[in-house]
């Protein structure tokens, strides 16, 4: 996060201003929230997916999986609604701000906030890779979306489209990555139903 941070920064004040670079200050903010909303569900389920899975029992991780899966849906829903429903709220709850911040704002925090519809999904993903033994799934996640294609984005969005395209540099990273989650998520959950239950009964 410190050198996507970096990373925003530098390109934000190369292409956009200073005014750009205080709403990013505030999205940064906002993120975090979302993050932890993330983090709460990996952690507590994490402990229940891995004790069934060493115990046999994939139709209770299955059931655990459904339940997460529409928290994090949840909480996609409620941060997006409130990007779009509320932008400058956020404004006003950590800064006082000028006309010409008000006016970028909205957009700004309603093209970021898309990302926030697949980010809780592929936090809690990490969890669950590594609760049922797949750490290399977790680490491809983690770094994929925390560094190497948001990274790659950042940098070349700007370039190649509009200096406002770096908005959509994590919406596009949290995207392609979720693509990667389901699709392990259902291959690793049909083998845990296949082997471990066939283990348990």
């Amino acid at each position: 996060m410190g050198v996507l941070t970096i990373l925003f920064n530098r390109q934000i004040m190369k292409y956009l201003g200073t005014n750009a670079l205080s709403v990013y200050g505030i999205i940064v903010n906002i993120s975090t929230f979302v993050q932890c909303c993330a983090y709460s569900v990996g952690q507590a389920a994490q402990p229940i997916f891995s004790t069934n899975f060493g115990a046999g029992r994939g139709d209770r991780i299955k059931e655990t999986l459904k339940y997460a899966l529409g928290t994090t849906a949840f909480f996609a829903i409620l941060w997006v609604g409130l990007c779009w429903a509320i932008p400058n709220q956020f404004i006003y709850i950590f800064m006082k701000p000028t006309e010409e911040v008000l006016q970028i704002a909205p957009s700004i925090i309603r093209c970021y906030g898309l990302s926030f519809l697949l980010l809780p999904l592929n936090i809690f993903s990490t969890y669950y890779f590594q609760a049922v033994m797949e750490p290399k799934a977790a680490y491809i996640v983690s770094i994929s979306r925390g560094l190497v294609i948001s990274g790659i984005l950042i940098m070349v969005l700007p370039v190649i489209a509009a200096p406002e395209a770096i908005w959509l540099a994590m919406p596009l990273t949290e995207l392609l990555v979720s693509v990667y989650v389901v699709l392990k998520m259902v291959r690793c959950t049909k083998q845990l139903s296949a082997e471990r239950m066939g283990v348990y009964e």
